[in-house]
């Protein structure tokens, strides 16, 4: 096993973890919104991590993101 291959599995694991701050931070949030569109939001922060969880949040209506 080389340098690379310790590089590539290291960024693989950082990547893992960042979808899944994203997607903790989607389900713990403090938004008026209901449990199917939190889980949902959590589902697409998981799969697309900072961007699906920035995406959704613009498509929120800004009342519940007081």
């Amino acid at each position: 096993m080389n340098y690379m291959d310790i590089t590539l599995a290291l960024l693989l694991i950082g990547l893992f973890l960042l979808h899944i701050m994203f997607c903790y931070r989607a389900l713990t949030t403090t938004a008026h919104i209901s449990n199917i569109k939190r889980w949902f939001w959590g589902g697409v922060s998981l799969l697309m991590g900072p961007l699906g969880y920035y995406v959704y949040q613009n498509l929120l209506p800004l009342e519940s993101l007081e």
